[in-house]
């Protein structure tokens, strides 16, 4: 029961949670029990593929940590990193659930034969308002969050690009010039937009989206969010009213002189809503015990999504010319695998020419993989997708084994629609009257609400007939 009750509250009824919800008992076990250890399960393929460079003394900061999840992901994911001496402080509203995390990753670290090398420090602070304490204790070489901005983000009435201006600036400020920032959301279309929203703010600022996107450009999969590669002002600013013919020439000049500060690319078309960039996860590593528990709550886990983002922090040095390459031969699935027209599988998946369907031997791999191409993806002038306007990317290779799609069941024989018997007709009810109906009914004997129902008679003729 807690657990269901934390999850409405996680979901539905965002509005009415405060702040410190995990710091209430029925709150607290809940999440320790069911809520760290799936985030946890979600978040350990994410940080094994990636390029983390630590070593010994890198600073790392995590915010909103809560019973130190992302930490404990890290730990497992990433055995190389256990022995070495990092410097690990964990920051969260409640003090509380950052200790008994504490509690867990030490625990962790025993079970294995050795003590944690990690030096380990936990605070209590609010996120941007850290305290000047936690201020002098970096830059940091890696920050991270893990659902945390998608319960502050959307609380300020700015526009989506505004905020994550504000959110890219104050993350900046803790990092050290080569950091980098990891930041994980649920995959819904509300954090699909703000993570597209941040991720053209940090390239406007000079840093770089490393994972997953394989290029630099426009996002092809912003959700709500508009990018300014799409954004140009209408007509030039004049006192006078503008006509509609002056209007369409000052537009046109505007166009002619528009220069967008990021590369526009190819988005989806002829969809009433826009999609939003996520990924599905593969938790087949998750203990029996998780699931069964999972099971009898009510909430059986079939499927993990997240929406994440890897960025470079701005100013950091990078090697453009083998990035550029690399960049225009990559290709990363995203969508689950439908079934085309032609009864093929198909994908859609992101390039730096856009929003691109993938058919072949990509549409036969997971969602989430990098797919590097032996040349360069079609422009935007190739072969497109008559129904999203995706551009069709097509490959195969003998090292993909094919994945099969989920066979539909055959729709069953239509039989010929059988006459439906007519009901007998209604007697004649009598004499109308409250006591009459009494007699008819036996509401007497029923409850009080059988008495408040209207009782349906039959209709009467008009007099007209």
């Amino acid at each position: 029961r807690d657990v269901l009750d934390l999850w409405r509250e996680l979901t539905s009824e965002k509005s009415i949670r405060h702040a410190d919800y995990i710091g209430e008992p029925a709150r607290f076990a809940a999440y320790l029990r069911y809520f760290l250890p799936w985030n946890v399960v979600r978040l350990i393929p994410i940080l094994a593929q990636l390029e983390i460079h630590l070593s010994d003394g890198s600073k790392l900061l995590d915010i909103g940590s809560g019973p130190l999840t992302l930490p404990i992901a890290l730990w497992i994911a990433r055995p190389e990193l256990r022995d070495t001496p990092l410097h690990v402080l964990c920051v969260d509203r409640v003090r509380r659930i950052v200790d008994t995390g504490a509690d867990i990753l030490n625990a962790l670290a025993l079970r294995s034969g050795k003590k944690l090398a990690w030096k380990l420090e936990t605070a209590r602070a609010a996120f941007p308002g850290l305290t000047p304490e936690l201020d002098t204790k970096g830059p940091f070489d890696l920050v991270s969050a893990a659902n945390v901005f998608n319960e502050s983000f959307w609380k300020s009435k700015d526009t989506l690009t505004s905020r994550a201006e504000t959110l890219a600036g104050q993350l900046s400020g803790l990092m050290s010039p080569a950091a980098r920032v990891l930041v994980v959301e649920p995959g819904d279309p509300r954090s699909g937009a703000m993570l597209a929203a941040l991720r053209e703010a940090f390239i406007l600022r000079g840093g770089a989206a490393l994972a997953p996107c394989p290029h630099q450009s426009a996002c092809p999969m912003p959700g709500a969010f508009l990018s300014a590669a799409f954004r140009r002002d209408a007509h030039e600013s004049d006192d006078r009213p503008l006509s509609r013919a002056e209007a369409l020439k000052a537009a046109r000049r505007a166009a002619a002189r528009f220069k967008p500060p990021i590369t526009p690319v190819i988005t989806a078309k002829g969809r009433s809503k826009a999609p939003w960039c996520h990924f599905v996860i593969d938790h087949s590593a998750a203990p029996e015990r998780l699931v069964t528990f999972s099971e009898s709550t009510g909430l059986p886990k079939d499927r993990l999504v997240a929406s994440w983002l890897f960025l470079r922090a701005p100013g950091a040095s990078s090697t453009p010319e083998a990035s550029d390459d690399l960049c225009t031969r990559s290709v990363m699935l995203i969508s689950d695998a439908f079934r085309l027209p032609e009864g093929r599988a198909g994908r859609y998946a992101c390039t730096k020419t856009g929003y691109t369907l993938a058919r072949g031997s990509l549409a036969d791999l997971p969602s989430g993989s990098l797919a590097v191409l032996d040349k360069a993806v079609p422009p935007a002038s190739s072969e497109r997708d008559p129904k999203s306007s995706a551009v069709i990317v097509e490959a195969y290779s003998d090292a993909i084994p094919v994945a099969p799609l989920p066979q539909k069941h055959p729709a069953a024989r239509q039989t010929p629609p059988q006459k439906r018997p007519q009901a007998p007709r209604r007697p004649d009810p009598g004499p109308r009257g409250s006591d009459a109906r009494r007699e008819r009914t036996g509401l007497a004997e029923r409850s009080p609400y059988a008495r408040a129902k209207k009782r349906r008679d039959p209709p009467r003729p008009k007099r007209s007939s």
